[in-house]
């Protein structure tokens, strides 16, 4: 099922994709919509210090694999260390963290739209280092580690708006009108927060608490927040305390131990992993999180993953998407220098199949839209 396209296969693919979303096809009176999810975005990091650039890999629904999908269409390479990506609207955004720049291409053809430099639009002191992002109305945020989320418009990509965070933001999210941002701190320990910022009014509310000791991305449902905090490092870089909390009602809880998570918001579900950084090395474990009932199983043993990068799950079809780097055979560890890989899980933990990635591979954007049949 895994194979490379060329380019001009990719060009069929994107016109076919067109054809299935448009309503002209379709002469139902009063069609019934229905989402469907067409492929997924793979954000490969990279290696900077290795002087490997960063790629895209797509992965179709019928399980075709498409690696350096951005290059081969726009004869330029993504850049250094993209962290993020987000399917909003017609469009497909990249965060390029080491070259301070958000790529704006069509989410099916990845043809390139606008190439925006995060430090022309925010400025050198604002702009360095976009991290994340996040989309509501007019709108996409992209966090920068300088301490700033800006709201850039999505028809015109200038700033709207420019909001101050707090320490080194990382993941948000935005809900009831607010925007939330997970500011890090760098893993310091000293200064880590949550901003919730009014979208309404720009008024920007810190939240701090013991438990929030280095919060990287965060989901709002429903009235609760939950975010992954990856918890304090010891003189030796061993990792304690990283999980997934939940901000309720003004309090903070420990939901789970995790090191990743993938919140199914539709289903009501948070799939975790855990993997600390320690030495030596402690077994990792899969689960899953009901948020309905407060409680946690097993979702797979995970013995057919290396070491675990990333993990995501498809909002329409729920299945879970856990990518990995392999193992160097020599040395026994992570091989941060060559591809990776995806597995594919049903929501009851049945493997489906494993996908090669480029290297790095960290994050993931579903490309999925709404049609009426």
């Amino acid at each position: 099922m895994k194979k490379l396209l060329s380019i001009a296969a990719i060009a069929a693919m994107s016109v076919s994709m067109f054809t299935a979303c448009s309503d002209d096809d379709n002469p139902t009176p009063n069609p019934t919509p229905i989402t469907v999810t067409e492929g997924l975005y793979i954000v490969n990091s990279g290696n900077a210090s290795s002087n490997i650039p960063g790629s895209l890999t797509y992965i179709g629904h019928d399980g075709n694999v498409i690696q350096g999908a951005f290059e081969k269409i726009n004869g330029t390479e993504l850049g250094d260390t993209p962290n993020d990506a987000l399917v909003y609207g017609s469009k497909l955004y990249v965060v390029a963290s080491g070259s301070n720049v958000v790529w704006v291409v069509d989410r099916n053809s990845l043809k390139e739209i606008k190439m925006i430099s995060t430090t022309e639009l925010m400025g050198d002191d604002k702009g360095k280092n976009p991290r994340r992002l996040a989309a509501a109305g007019n709108n996409v945020y992209v966090s920068t580690f300088d301490g700033y989320v800006a709201a850039v418009d999505t028809t015109d990509y200038t700033m709207a708006d420019c909001y101050q965070a707090g320490s080194y933001p990382e993941g948000m999210a935005v809900g009831n009108g607010k925007l939330y941002v997970a500011n890090s701190d760098y893993g310091q320990g000293v200064n880590p927060s949550i901003s919730e910022i009014d979208l309404n009014t720009g008024e920007t509310t810190d939240r701090k608490d013991n438990l929030i000791m280095n919060p990287t991305s965060i989901v709002a449902t429903g009235d609760a927040l939950y975010v992954l905090d990856y918890g304090r490092y010891d003189a030796n870089w061993n990792q304690t305390d990283a999980g997934v909390r939940k901000i309720q009602n003004g309090e903070v809880s420990i939901v789970a131990d995790a090191t990743l998570m993938a919140v199914d918001t539709q289903r009501g579900l948070i799939y975790t992993v855990n993997a600390p950084y320690s030495y030596p090395a402690i077994p990792v474990t899969y689960g899953v999180y009901d948020i309905t009932t407060g409680q946690t199983t097993t979702f797979i043993e995970g013995k057919d993953i290396d070491s675990p990068a990333a993990i995501a799950v498809d909002p329409v079809t729920g299945d879970v998407f856990i990518s990995s780097y392999r193992m160097n055979p020599d040395t026994g560890y992570a091989d941060y220098f060559t591809y990776g890989y995806v597995n594919r899980y049903r929501a009851d933990g049945t493997f489906v199949a494993t996908y090669d990635t480029g290297v790095g591979p960290t994050a993931f954007a579903f490309n999925y839209y709404t049609t009426n049949e």
